[in-house]
């Protein structure tokens, strides 16, 4: 066995540094972990947590930089995962010709026009929050900051309006 000579060490020891780094990073880094409408909906119902439903197609561009985007910013995915649970809903027209009747009734209700679009919803249906269209990072973190105290003001003014 032969040990790389003392020239070729300190190039071989900073790209170990380096891919350690990028791993430790990846690590703590979390995740957004998606989940379907069914399991999505039990998990929200049994929390109480809102849900954030992220209106997605396989063949959008700026879906795919979004979701991107927003898994890879630390602070905002793990807003994402301790605040709500996300859920992904794939509109699938375009592909199959038309949508899960589940999917299609979602991208109805909430008047879905653009993709991506994303939603906050409470799990006993009462009030929403969406925003349409592709945003940056930093302006999807705002709205998902926002989005409890706005939820809260919708469901005040529906019980004003419901007396």
């Amino acid at each position: 066995m032969s040990f790389p000579t003392p020239r070729l060490a300190r190039p071989l020891l900073a790209i170990l540094l380096v891919a350690l780094a990028a791993t430790a990073l990846r690590a703590e880094t979390p995740a957004i972990r998606y989940r379907g409408l069914a399991e999505g909906r039990a998990e929200a119902k049994a929390g109480g947590k809102p849900m954030l439903y992220l209106f997605t197609a396989a063949w959008c561009p700026s879906c795919r930089e979004m979701k991107l985007g927003l898994a890879s910013n630390g602070e905002v995915a793990r807003l994402v995962e301790e605040r709500f649970v996300p859920i992904e809903v794939v509109d699938r027209k375009r592909e199959d010709g038309a949508n899960a009747p589940e999917v299609q009734e979602l991208l109805d209700g909430f008047r879905v026009s653009g993709l991506p679009t994303l939603v906050v919803f409470r799990p006993d249906g009462r009030a929403a929050v969406r925003q349409p269209g592709f945003t940056t990072c930093e302006e999807t973190f705002a709205f998902l900051r926002e989005a409890l105290p706005r939820l809260e003001a919708a469901e005040e003014k529906a019980r004003r309006v419901g007396r």
